[in-house]
């Protein structure tokens, strides 16, 4: 429960987590445990930039009324309850919370959107988002996603490559000319054929970065296998999905597979992943080990999450540091090693997240002041 009542703090709870807590509170030793909690967990920094219950009860309404098609089916009751909860925590907390909230000078930063640059096999490079797009005889962008067309051609003998490149700050998704999906995170770049030769080994290079994969099945596809490819590291699939991490700063490249199975291999040996396995290729000691996974938190970002479970500050700010193009820089050095667990969601602004990262005592405060995040 106290996960629920963070997640509703924050925000981001489900309809199905809403019910629960619904059904938690018409006791009448949970309310009071649910006071409590956040009495001794939250300092709730959206509702005590000033101690104003006005304001505190306007805000609180915004975020219960903003959520209409879940809170719909709950009566006011509970509403006024959870209402009047907080603004009584929000009216005290100010004199008691140990925390300092730092306000920044800067605009605020918002998530990451979908946008990619296209490179073709002739040099040209364009640039999709949601405005600008681009089509010709293969290729169909929509603003989120570009698609191939298999050619209907015979005989092709030599492939053309495309590649896509992310940038910090956004994501995108790529259909190609063999169905198989594939979901590109930021700062990552993919390479591909424009067509795939038929008769001939699938093959795509993940250059650098994270994919997730949906291939298409060898039976669809004249049996021909397919890879991934990544400096000394290989991943062999006859239709499965799975998700490649292999960021240019990282010391390992993480394969994580969710259904089917796959192969990985390095130059000196081959090891089979069956689903929730995840393989760790170290890249300086070629070392290559298999381990069991949460395939759940591994693919979140592709369902427009963040999941952290006991994850270091030090690893959480390179998640954040891509899909919101900020750096972060730690003006105490202990403060890297606090780990942290939460289930946040990629389309909140940075500050609801550093909001809430402080609310856990992992951070005293935080400052941001242009593409910058000081944590402290």
């Amino acid at each position: 429960m106290k996960k629920i009542i963070t997640k509703f703090i924050a925000n981001t709870i489900t309809e199905e987590e809403l019910r629960k807590l619904h059904e938690w509170l018409k006791n009448t030793d949970n309310q009071k445990e649910f006071e409590r909690y956040i009495s001794d967990y939250h300092d709730l920094n959206l509702l005590m930039l000033k101690n104003d219950v006005d304001k505190a009860y306007r805000n609180v309404k915004e975020v219960i009324y903003g959520k209409k098609k879940i809170i719909s089916i709950y009566n006011r009751k509970f509403l006024k309850y959870a209402a009047a909860i907080l603004i009584l925590i929000s009216s005290t907390f100010f004199f008691l919370t140990k925390n300092t909230f730092v306000e920044s000078n800067s605009v605020s930063i918002n998530p990451g959107t979908d946008k990619a640059i296209l490179t073709l096999s002739n040099g040209a490079e364009i640039f999709l988002d949601s405005v600008t797009n681009y089509q010709d005889e293969m290729i169909v962008s929509s603003g989120k996603e570009i698609r191939y067309s298999k050619t209907t051609e015979k005989n092709i003998s030599k492939a053309e490559y495309n590649y896509l490149t992310i940038p910090r700050g956004g994501q995108y998704h790529i259909v190609l000319s063999d169905n198989t999906k594939v979901w590109v995170n930021s700062e990552s770049q993919l390479k591909y054929p424009v067509n795939f030769i038929d008769g001939k080994t699938r093959e795509v290079e993940l250059v650098y970065g994270e994919a997730y994969f949906e291939v298409s099945p060898s039976y669809e596809n004249d049996g021909s296998k397919f890879l991934v490819l990544n400096k000394n590291h290989t991943v062999e699939v006859l239709g499965t999905k799975f998700n490649v991490k292999a960021y240019k700063e990282e010391a390992n490249i993480y394969t994580t597979l969710i259904e089917g199975e796959v192969s990985v291999s390095s130059e000196s040996e081959t090891k089979l992943l069956i689903p929730n396995n995840q393989s760790v290729f170290n890249i300086e000691n070629q070392n290559l080990r298999i381990q069991y996974i949460d395939v759940k938190n591994e693919i979140a970002w592709i369902r427009g999450e963040f999941i952290f479970q006991k994850k270091s500050l030090k690893d959480i700010v390179k998640v954040l540091g891509r899909w919101y193009d900020v750096d972060f820089e730690f003006l105490n050095d202990s403060i890297a090693k606090q780990r942290f667990n939460g289930e946040l969601k990629k389309n909140q602004n940075l500050e609801a997240i550093l909001n809430l990262i402080q609310n856990t005592n992992k951070i005293e405060s935080y400052e941001m002041k242009d593409n910058s995040v000081f944590l402290k």
